[in-house]
């Protein structure tokens, strides 16, 4: 590839922190983690919030949570607990709860995204007086939920990883999360805004051989725009054909996508660990994959794997704006 696109991401602002999946059992899923991964979980911890404001009432709160032993961003678990209008309730299980990002002053956070006409689902705060510790908007247009996370529960959260990162560097854990929109120009608008960070224009890319199972497309096209962040991206995909990405997967975060240099040997791993492939890609019939998309397992786990020789091209689309064209 060109040393045009190699240009490194130094100077583009942060993006999320880490995603939230709400499990059954978080010593379970943190074992299945493990397995699909590669990686250790953190021991769970409780996090009680004696002043919680949830779909409007003022309640008491513990969240029992874990977090990965990775570079951020983080794989976060979040136990459901009982009861009717929890925003982790048992009903969710296997869904991905919201991402997350850092926040200095969850006030005027609170205070901006009110005038932004952002709905709250839900406030946590260990004081009466004190900012909320944590902010949870209800879903947007995309479907997804913002976590913003105060900084003393940032230093909570982060300090297992950093003593776990004592002896040498912490793994890398994913690069970015994939959404399915059905209005991907509106999308990048509301996400822009929200966010606070910018994005790429949308624009067409092409998978010259994607199978979903006994459907072949010989020439995929859709639309996309990523955040222009450092990793990890937000990933906007608007809807298309009535598969992998038709309308019916949009409003949720689609999956975690992460490098995988030897795909074969991945994918036939995942085929031992219980994972269908929703789709696969390939330069044509005969070819090794380029990427592949799992389908979901009892977890609410789902993967897509690329090929490290497309990083230079994400770094450049992040940079610029603009795709690079081949």
């Amino acid at each position: 590839m060109s040393e045009m696109i190699n240009e490194a991401a130094g100077g583009l602002p942060s993006s999320f922190s880490h995603t939230a999946l709400i499990v059954e059992n978080i010593e379970k899923s943190a074992d299945r983690f493990g397995e699909v991964f590669g990686i250790s979980i953190g021991s769970a911890q409780e996090y009680s919030f004696p002043i919680a404001r949830i779909s409007g009432e003022n309640t008491q709160a513990t969240l029992r949570m874990s977090a990965s032993l990775t570079q951020e961003p983080y794989f976060v678990l979040i136990e459901a607990v009982d009861g009717p209008g929890s925003v982790v309730s048992r009903d969710q299980v296997g869904s991905l709860a919201y991402w997350g990002w850092w926040e200095t002053d969850t006030a005027e956070r609170l205070r901006k995204l009110g005038a932004e006409g952002v709905g709250i689902a839900a406030t946590y705060a260990t004081a009466p007086d004190s900012p909320p510790d944590m902010i949870l908007t209800e879903p947007d247009l995309c479907g997804t939920r913002i976590c913003y996370v105060a900084s003393a529960l940032k230093d909570r959260m982060t300090a297992e990883a950093e003593r776990a990162g004592l002896n040498g560097p912490l793994p890398e854990s994913y690069y970015h999360v994939g959404m399915v929109v059905p209005d991907i120009d509106a999308a990048i608008q509301q996400c822009a805004r929200v966010l606070e960070v910018p994005f790429t224009a949308a624009a067409w890319t092409e998978s010259p051989h994607q199978e979903e199972g006994d459907t072949v497309h010989t020439s995929f096209r859709q639309r996309q725009a990523i955040s222009r962040t450092r990793e990890p991206y937000v990933e906007l995909i608007e809807a298309v054909g009535d598969g992998v990405f038709g309308p019916a997967r949009a409003g949720t975060l689609m999956y975690y996508a992460c490098w995988e240099a030897d795909m074969k040997s991945r994918i036939a791993r995942l085929a031992s660990q219980g994972f269908d492939m929703d789709a696969v890609i390939r330069m044509d019939a005969d070819s090794d994959p380029i990427a592949v998309i799992t389908a979901y397992d009892g977890t609410g786990i789902r993967l897509e794997l690329a090929h490290p020789a497309a990083k230079p091209v994400m770094e450049h689309w992040a940079n610029t704006g603009k795709l690079p064209e081949f």
